[in-house]
Formats: C-alpha cells, sequence, structure tokens
C-alpha cells in the first residue's frame, strides 16, 4: 500500500506526493524540449527566416527569444556552446552600476560642472540613465526568474574614519565613512524603489561574527548591500532554450562560413553556415541579419568588409576560486580601493569562495588563459582584509579563468566619445546587418530588445507582438516554489544538497532530471548517483542534457552544463571519463570520438588554472607571489631564525644556488633589498623586493631552486 503525506505550497496549492511509487505519475516537461536534430533540418531547409541572429551568448540568445516572442520567424546560430564566450566568465553578480551612479555623481558634482554646465549634465543624465535601466533590469532578473537568482549581501569593510587619498579621487569623499557611504547606498537602494533588501550597517563585533574571516584588528564597521547572484551560464542555457521553446530554430556548434549577399543591392540575405558536428555546410537564408558576437564582433563584421574600422576592444578579468572556508556562505565583500584602483568582489559562489576581477587589455580569445601573475595578484589584494590567521596560499586555488568582455565604439557613428561602457546598437550602411555589442549580464534583455527594435526598424519586420520579455518567464519557471528542494528529497529520496543544487539549477523541471537517475545502492540517499565527490552533480544530469539541453561536447557538461571546470580543475579532470562514458551512450559516439572527445576536454581545463602555477613563460611574471608563499620561501632562506636575513645568508644562498656573489653584487643585493639600510632584510623589505625586480638573477635562482612549485596532493605546504 503507498504512504502519501499532504503539504501546502507557497502559492496555496496542496499537493500530494508519496515516498515510493508516484513519480512516474507527475507529468513530465520535456515534451517541449528542443531537439537538435529537428532544428538542424529547419536551419538546412532552405527556408526564409525572418531574423538571423549569429552568435548564442545572452544578447544572442536573449534577441532570439524577443523576436520570437513578438512572433518572427526565428534562426541564431553559435559556433561553440552557449556561453561558451564572455557570458559564462562574468563574476557572477547582476550588478546595478554602484560604481558609474559614483562616478556620474562626482563627476556632476564637481567644480568641472562651473566650468562646462551643460556638457556635464548631459554626461550625468546619460549616466544616471544607464543606471537605472540596470535597476530595472536587475529587478526584472531577481523577481521574475527567481529559481535562477538571488540576491547577495555584500560587504564594504571601512577601516578609517577618514580616508586619503579620497575614493575616486573626489574630495568630499573623505568624509565617507562618517555618513556619507550610508546615503550613497540608501539613494541606491532608492532607485530600485526598495525592491531589494536594505542595506545597513555592521557593527565591527557584528561583523566579526557574521564574517569570522575579516581581519577585525583595524576595523570600524562594514557597510552591507546587496547585489544579485547567478550562475550566468545556466541562465544564458535558459535564455536559449526558452527561444527555442517558443519556436526559433536555435542551435550551438554551428558557425558562419561566409555571408550571402543581393548582387544588386548589396545587403546580406543569409549566411554560409557548417554544422560543426558533422562538417556539413549548408546555406540559410533570412531577411535580417543580427551579430551578437561580443569581443569578436570584429570578426563577423570582417566577413561583410574585411578592411572594416575596429569597433572592438577586449579586456581580460582574472577570477580565481578558492575552496568555501574562505568567506562565509550568506555575505560577500568588495574592495573598492585595491592597490591599482580596481574593484575586487570577495563572493561565495555555488559553494566556493569566488575571487575577482582584474582588468587588463587582451585580445579576443575563445580560451583565455589565466596570467599567473595576476592570480597572485588577486590573491594578495584578497588577503589584506583577512584575518591574520588565514594564510592564502597559493595551492588553495581550486580554479582561476579569464574572460574577455569587449569595450565598444561605433564605428558607423559620427559621435567620437571616448569607449563605450554602456552598449553600441550599429548598421552597417551598405549590407544593412547590425550588430550589437558591449554592456553588462544585467541588461543582457534590453540589449535584445533595442537590437530587435533597430532590425524591425531597418529593414521592415512584420512583427505581430511588443515586446513583452520584461514579463515573460524564463524555462524552468514552471513547478519552482521556495521549497522545491525538500519536495525533491522527499519524493525522490535524494541528498538535501543534491536538491538544492537541482531546484536553483532546473527550476521545477528538477523532477525531470531525477526522473532519470538511477538508485544509489545505499540506505540513504536512495537516487542520485554522484559525478564526482564531494560535489552535487549527478549522473542523471549528464543524461538529461544530452536529451534536452542540446549538449554537445563534454566540454559542454564540464563546463557549463555543470560548472565543475570553473569551480576546481582536479574534480573535472576526474569526472571527464564518466561524463564521456554516459555521453557516448547516448550521443552513439564512436571509439575515435571517445578519444578525441577526452583529450579535447583535458585540452580544455588545460586553459584554467589550478593549484600547480603555470611556468609557461608565456603566462608567468615573478611579479608577484602571494604572501604565505614568500613567506615560506623567506624561512627557508633564514636558517638561523631570528626573523631576518643577513649579508652572510645572503651570500651562502647565492654560491649554493651556482653564482657566488663577488662584495660589490652582495653589497648591490643588500642595497636592494635592505631598504631602510640596518643591514638586515626583514620580511616586508623582502616581499617588496621580490614584488618590484621583475628580471632580478637571484630572484629568478631563488624562485628555482625553493619557489612555487605547487602541491598537487591537498592542502599542505606549496614548497618542498
Amino acid at each position: 500500500m503507498l504512504t502519501t503525506f499532504r503539504h501546502q505550497s507557497r502559492r496555496g496549492a496542496v499537493r500530494s506526493l508519496c515516498t515510493v511509487g508516484l513519480h512516474q505519475s507527475r507529468p513530465s516537461r520535456v515534451q517541449d524540449m528542443p531537439d537538435r536534430a529537428l532544428i538542424m533540418d529547419r536551419l538546412r531547409s532552405g527556408k526564409q527566416f525572418d531574423l538571423l541572429v549569429v552568435g548564442g551568448g545572452a544578447t544572442g540568445s536573449g534577441a532570439a527569444l524577443d523576436a520570437s516572442l513578438r512572433g518572427l520567424d526565428v534562426a541564431c546560430l553559435e559556433r561553440e556552446d552557449f556561453s561558451s564566450g564572455t557570458s559564462s566568465r562574468s563574476t557572477k553578480l547582476i550588478w546595478a552600476g554602484s560604481r558609474y551612479l559614483v562616478q556620474a555623481l562626482t563627476k556632476f558634482v564637481s567644480l568641472q560642472t562651473l566650468k562646462t554646465p551643460i556638457a556635464n549634465l548631459r554626461s550625468f543624465i546619460a549616466d544616471f540613465k544607464m543606471v537605472m535601466n540596470c535597476h530595472r533590469e536587475r529587478t526584472f532578473l531577481l523577481e521574475t526568474q527567481p529559481h535562477l537568482t538571488h540576491w547577495r549581501a555584500i560587504g564594504v569593510p571601512i577601516t578609517r574614519w577618514l580616508l586619503w587619498p579620497p575614493p575616486f579621487e573626489y574630495p568630499p569623499a573623505v568624509i565617507g565613512p562618517v555618513g556619507l557611504f550610508s546615503v550613497f547606498f540608501k539613494f541606491y537602494d532608492l532607485m530600485s524603489g526598495f525592491s531589494c533588501p536594505s542595506s545597513h550597517i555592521l557593527s565591527r563585533k557584528r561583523a566579526s561574527r557574521i564574517f569570522p574571516q575579516l581581519d577585525s584588528s583595524g576595523l570600524k564597521y562594514a557597510q552591507v548591500f546587496y547585489e544579485g547572484q547567478h550562475n550566468d551560464a545556466r541562465t544564458n542555457l535558459a535564455i536559449a532554450l526558452s527561444a527555442a521553446q517558443q519556436g526559433a530554430s536555435i542551435s550551438n556548434y554551428v558557425e558562419v562560413v561566409t555571408l550571402l549577399k543581393d548582387g544588386e543591392t548589396g545587403e546580406v540575405t543569409g549566411v554560409k553556415a557548417m554544422d560543426k558536428m558533422t562538417g556539413q555546410v549548408f546555406d540559410v537564408y533570412s531577411k535580417a541579419v543580427l551579430f551578437c558576437g561580443g569581443p569578436f564582433t570584429d570578426e563577423l563584421r570582417q566577413l561583410e568588409d574585411p578592411n572594416c574600422q575596429s569597433a572592438v576592444s577586449g579586456a581580460a578579468g582574472i577570477h580565481v576560486v578558492l575552496p568555501s572556508y574562505y568567506c562565509p556562505k550568506t555575505i560577500g565583500m568588495v574592495d573598492m580601493a585595491t592597490s591599482d584602483g580596481r574593484f575586487l568582489f570577495f563572493l561565495p559562489w555555488l559553494g566556493h569562495c569566488l575571487v575577482g576581477t582584474t582588468d587588463s587589455s587582451h585580445q579576443p580569445s575563445m580560451r583565455p588563459v589565466p596570467p599567473e601573475d595576476e592570480i597572485q595578484w588577486i590573491i594578495n589584494e584578497a588577503s589584506k582584509y583577512l584575518d591574520k590567521g588565514l594564510r592564502v596560499r597559493r595551492s588553495d586555488v581550486l580554479s582561476a579563468w579569464s574572460g574577455i568582455r569587449p569595450l565598444l565604439s561605433d564605428p558607423n557613428s559620427d559621435n567620437t566619445a571616448a569607449v563605450s561602457r554602456d552598449h553600441v546598437i550599429s548598421v552597417e550602411p551598405v549590407t544593412k546587418t547590425v550588430f550589437v555589442a558591449g554592456g553588462k549580464w544585467t541588461t543582457y534583455r534590453e540589449m535584445a530588445e533595442e537590437a530587435v527594435d533597430k532590425i524591425i526598424e531597418t529593414k521592415g519586420l512584420e512583427a505581430q507582438l511588443g515586446c513583452s520579455t520584461l514579463e515573460h518567464r524564463l524555462i524552468g519557471y514552471e513547478g519552482y516554489h521556495s521549497n522545491l528542494a525538500v519536495e525533491l528529497v522527499q519524493e525522490w529520496e535524494c541528498a538535501h544538497e543534491v536538491a538544492v543544487h537541482l531546484a536553483s539549477t532546473y527550476g521545477g523541471r528538477a523532477h525531470d532530471v531525477l526522473q532519470l537517475s538511477e538508485h544509489t545502492g545505499a540506505l540513504w540517499p536512495k537516487r542520485g548517483v554522484r559525478l564526482v565527490d564531494n560535489y552535487p552533480y549527478i549522473e542523471a544530469e549528464i543524461t538529461y542534457a544530452c536529451r534536452h539541453e542540446l549538449a554537445c561536447t563534454a566540454e559542454d557538461l564540464i563546463a557549463r552544463r555543470t560548472r565543475l571546470a570553473f569551480l576546481n580543475v582536479a574534480a573535472a579532470r576526474t569526472a571527464v571519463p564518466r561524463v564521456v562514458e554516459i555521453m557516448a551512450n547516448e550521443l552513439k559516439w564512436t571509439d575515435q570520438r571517445i578519444s578525441d572527445e577526452i583529450k579535447a576536454t583535458h585540452g580544455f581545463i588545460d586553459t584554467f588554472g589550478g593549484p600547480v602555477p603555470d611556468k609557461d613563460p608565456m603566462h608567468v611574471k615573478l611579479r608577484a607571489a602571494t604572501g604565505a608563499d614568500l613567506e615560506a620561501i623567506f624561512n627557508k632562506i633564514d636558517t638561523d631564525g631570528p626573523g631576518a636575513l643577513d649579508e652572510a645568508e645572503i651570500k651562502s644562498l647565492a654560491a649554493e644556488l651556482g653564482f657566488p656573489l663577488t662584495s660589490t653584487e652582495l653589497k648591490n643585493a643588500m642595497v636592494m633589498m635592505d631598504s631602510n639600510g640596518d643591514g638586515q632584510v626583514e620580511l616586508l623589505e623582502f616581499v617588496t623586493w621580490w614584488n618590484s625586480h621583475d628580471h632580478d638573477k637571484l630572484q629568478q635562482a631563488i624562485n628555482a631552486k625553493i619557489g612555487v612549485k605547487g602541491d598537487t596532493t591537498g592542502p599542505g605546504v606549496l614548497f618542498g
């Protein structure tokens, strides 16, 4: 006899569930999920679409969804996987532009406004409008897509009552800690209609209790505000699948080879594309073409004009993932005054600690490699705010990655303003293609809406409806509620950690994933065989992704359907064989394809940083070792243990390393290290010397002999 129980859901509907035997009676929602073979048939059919979107990142997928909801017949081609470029490599925040607001206010409330009032007013209005749009879009994502997003508290540690030099080079900000910051964040709350949790202050004592990892010795208080957070790759996938659900012919691994043009007008009428899974080349015809290539926009534009004026420059952002014990589960931190002026976020994300980002110029690349010195800079900056008892070591880095974001200018505009931090939408005068790029994750929907508006205007397309994406729920919302994880545990007898992960990843479709799950053979949990130890991913997700999420390669699963590569490169490598085995069974791979997939996936993982530093000269500089690493090197040299190095120890070390120093060379070495001239080199002096002498032969020899070597066995000491 079946045992049942009843509970009241958030919406008040009474559900009847059972612990055994009723799983098959729950209606499946996978019937409306896209099938890649059918999508490819539509793309190859020779029909003319209303709109062809090139690029399946957040903006491209968003444009495909927007246009489909308006009643247009849409095709969307992505040359790799959805979000495989910039959209999966963000800081994971849905933020409303607090820094832009600060910059706008400080510029407007300044002496410069007295000199050029009209220009400054126009600039302020434009920036203020941009931030207001960010608030609207953030509210849309947090309130309309609760199955994919959540609020994240972020603390700003205040260590001085007066700040000098003033933040943002704005003199009134000197008194920020005595009330100006609190007023600013309340105004920030107001801009979103107080739809976010309220900003507030944590006393030093309370901040230490909530964030015990924080160094409280000089802390005055912490200012707390809220931004949204999400799993960016999964949000991008939800947008793409929602577009397919609305009828868009959207596919990954289809690359545009050339453009098709009208012989008389020169307008683009379609593309010649290649299915990278089969090598088949075919034509796709469309009344209008929209480029959503992100940092690769110029590559697409060069297909229509190899000599076109560049519109995009790239900026690389590096992120580092540390174990969860480096930050609390419920609150993050931001340093708004790093050593070089960049913001640095310190955030809990998917059970880990995410730290980033840097910002440096970089050529667009699908496989950017995080430079070793940038990884070490992040660790050093993060360590400044942590309790002295926490030693952030290089071996603690579980994963590190680089992402390229586009900085834009409009080559088809007469406005020669500086590179835009907002987005650009531009029409090519001859071919009539439109491109959109720039912006932020937060504003993907706004960018998509404006791009589709421009396409309709430019090409005279007849849309049946107006834009409705502000009200549209993305796939997974149906069946989602705040206690879904509990419901999954009770119905499927899976681990609570797995249920929480599935609910926040698939929303109401988590039931469909668990319907594919195998029995564990254990007393508890009974369902959900883990893909790899210590992570909530289960093998059924691989099967589900192959059947219902357009997964084509093992990289898709390792990096974007799950986030293992972004969380822990060692765990990702461990999972590769099993992922390939399941996918091979689902997709009927040959032995050669299996071998190729394993090799390609490990090659992809090689582009991530891990606990072992990258020694490739192309990726590493000796500029900024971590503080904990340098202390370990220092202690190895300091053989007599007083906490300082003398001439005898430096001379002995140099001889041991194979290049004895003359008296003059020894004196010069001591001058470089011994900044206060007391004849001894203390730890701080040693760290300063190391981080400021990139090409010093003695430094290079020390690093080669006893320097950063890494330890792959666990959280032990790096050096040995």
